[in-house]
């Protein structure tokens, strides 16, 4: 199990009874969680929540309480990444704390590569608010950011520009549709990060599904990685695809390592509970 152990403006205060209560700077929100399947370890936290999320069909939903977008920051070897956070239509208020070990482990490789001569190119897919994009950026790499809803991708440019970064190639389309014109082209990225969805749609493209479109996607993606100089994170967070279904379905792809690290990612809570939050893979 991993979790990221360094954050100083985001915590998690207690979860249980599928959900989770945790505070993103000064505001203190209780929203769903499928994984926290046990009690509530500490109930009285619970009147403590700022504002909280009722889950309506299809993981949409609604927040009992509007309140302005606010900024939380995460201590980033010298410096800080910063974030934007907001209230939607979903339950994710902008950025997923338990990433940070990943961010972390992006700075790492990219010091190494450069330490070895080498400028990396980061291709990050499925890359949401941005998050590793910022940090693939801020390590010195030139990152490519995929993510096929525009809304999203805007929102990933706010954070960019909230550390101060200009250089990122921004990206509104199907992963898979990318990965293949990167094929065609010929081009290589020696770091790529995916953060695959259970299901998802595709403006004027085929829907995504994990268990069917995962497999087909890694084999192109193995491709375009640099074969001297690479890394690879992918996280999954279907309760579908378990941990030893995700290692044999990586064991039937020709070109994946044989040597990768496979853990359980998750977060700890301030009373040293974990919460498993999926699956990591990285090499």
């Amino acid at each position: 199990m991993i979790y990221p152990t360094s954050w100083t403006h985001y915590e998690l205060l207690d979860f249980g009874n599928g959900r989770k209560l945790e505070q993103f700077g000064s505001v203190i929100i209780d929203r769903p969680e499928p994984a926290a399947t046990q009690a509530k370890a500490h109930p009285n936290e619970w009147g403590k929540a700022d504002i909280r999320f009722s889950e309506k069909k299809g993981q949409k939903g609604e927040w009992d309480k509007t309140i302005n977008d606010w900024e939380i920051s995460y201590p980033f070897g010298a410096i800080d990444l910063k974030f934007k956070l907001s209230q939607g239509s979903f339950k994710h208020p902008g950025v997923f704390p338990e990433q940070a070990v990943n961010w972390n482990f992006i700075a790492d490789r990219c010091t190494q590569f450069q330490g070895q001569g080498v400028e990396p190119r980061i291709l990050n897919l499925f890359a949401y608010t941005g998050g590793a994009s910022v940090a693939g950026s801020l390590s010195g790499a030139q990152v490519t950011h995929v993510d096929s809803s525009k809304s999203v991708v805007n929102w990933a440019r706010e954070n960019a520009e909230l550390n101060h970064i200009q250089n990122i190639r921004w990206i509104v389309e199907d992963a898979r549709k990318f990965v293949d014109k990167c094929i065609r082209r010929g081009e290589t990225y020696h770091g790529i990060i995916m953060d695959p969805p259970i299901f998802g749609m595709v403006p004027k493209g085929k829907a995504w599904k994990l268990n069917k479109d995962l497999a087909p996607l890694i084999e192109k993606v193995m491709q375009i990685l640099d074969t001297h100089h690479r890394f690879f994170i992918m996280n999954t967070y279907s309760p579908q695809l378990p941990l030893d279904a995700l290692i044999k379905l990586l064991g039937d792809i020709e070109d994946f390592p044989k040597q990768y690290e496979h853990t359980t990612l998750g977060l700890q809570s301030k009373h040293q509970q974990f919460l498993p939050l999926g699956n990591l893979i990285r090499f």
